[in-house]
């Protein structure tokens, strides 16, 4: 485990949405930002949180619906892992141009056979019979599950990229039960938000 400064935690959709809604692990969450807000360690959020389903189960059609959830939090200050762009689901503020679009399938597809191998990876598959992928219909509740599995590939993807340390989320059947296959494609630590707090409060002391 890495240890001070350089230790770089990830903070995914479900660690906002615990917050929200005062969850158990509310409080290991808003302890991470201030251990981040002394400047021990970086605590970040994810771009690709932006393309979550809204509670319509729609793509929320642009990046102002994030920004306002994070502002009511007073995350402002919170740096935003970047996410590669992807038509229809990324917004260009929050995203980079990928160089390499074979390598960036092919590690996108190994993420997603390691957490949802049952669930066909393009979003045809999960359309009516003759339906064709469209801007609309990329962002249709239709495709809410799809998108949601997506969201979690490409927040995967995106902390890797980056080489950060710590994924932080409580979405332990597809990412801690995973850590072992995730570890290989380099996604170093998975923690909770208290296994994480725990960690850095062991961290701060030494």
């Amino acid at each position: 485990m890495t240890c001070g400064q350089c230790m770089k935690l990830t903070l995914d959709w479900n660690c906002i949405i615990e917050v929200e809604e005062n969850r158990p692990q509310a409080n290991h969450v808003n302890e991470l930002i201030s251990f981040h807000r002394m400047g021990r360690f970086e605590v970040a959020l994810l771009a690709a949180s932006a393309s979550e389903n809204n509670k319509s189960k729609r793509f929320p059609g642009n990046a102002s619906a994030f920004k306002d959830r994070v502002a009511a939090l007073g995350w402002q200050d919170l740096p935003l892992v970047p996410m590669p762009g992807v038509f229809g689901l990324s917004y260009w503020d929050f995203c980079y141009c990928v160089e390499d679009g074979e390598e960036f399938e092919r590690d996108r597809d190994a993420i997603w056979q390691t957490i949802a191998p049952s669930v066909p990876r393009e979003p045809v598959d999960h359309l009516a019979e003759g339906q064709k992928v469209t801007d609309e219909t990329i962002q249709s509740e239709e495709l809410a599950k799809w998108r949601n599995i997506w969201c979690d590939v490409i927040s995967a993807y995106s902390h890797i990229h980056e080489g950060r340390d710590v994924f932080v989320t409580n979405n332990t059947r597809d990412f801690q039960k995973n850590a072992g296959k995730l570890f290989k494609l380099g996604m170093k630590h998975i923690s909770t938000p208290a296994m994480a707090l725990a960690t850095i409060e062991q961290i701060a002391k030494a």
